[in-house]
């Protein structure tokens, strides 16, 4: 298993690399040296919060998104789980469809206040 800060060297190498952007243009983007990100992107440093923000900003992603460990994957169970309410739900009228809907809204209100 992989440890914390390979974890999430591997998940700034991921964004970096999906967003085309080489070493030099992070450091630039960041204000952090390329040979200090490249140490984190290997796992090799203990990166603080102060510059986990500025990766952040330099990628140009929420702070969350860099700790996200298997995205892809969330996204898949996401996709299934709207395939799931929409095949439960495909019979509906729209008057049953918005009540659905009202309820999610009051779910998703619930937890954040959690």
């Amino acid at each position: 298993m992989r440890n914390i800060k390979q974890a999430f060297g591997q998940r700034v190498r991921q964004i970096r690399i999906g967003k085309g952007l080489t070493l030099e243009d992070l450091a630039g983007l960041s204000n952090l040296h390329s040979t200090y990100i490249g140490s984190v992107e290997r796992g090799e440093r203990n990166i603080s919060l102060e510059a986990t923000v500025k990766l952040a900003k330099g990628l140009d992603v929420e702070l969350f998104e860099l700790f996200l460990v298997n995205p892809d994957q969330r996204q898949k169970n996401f996709g299934e789980f709207i395939k799931t309410i929409e095949m439960k739900t495909s019979t509906f009228n729209e008057k049953q469809r918005k009540f659905i809907l009202s309820l999610l809204d009051t779910i998703v209100s619930a937890i954040d206040d959690l």
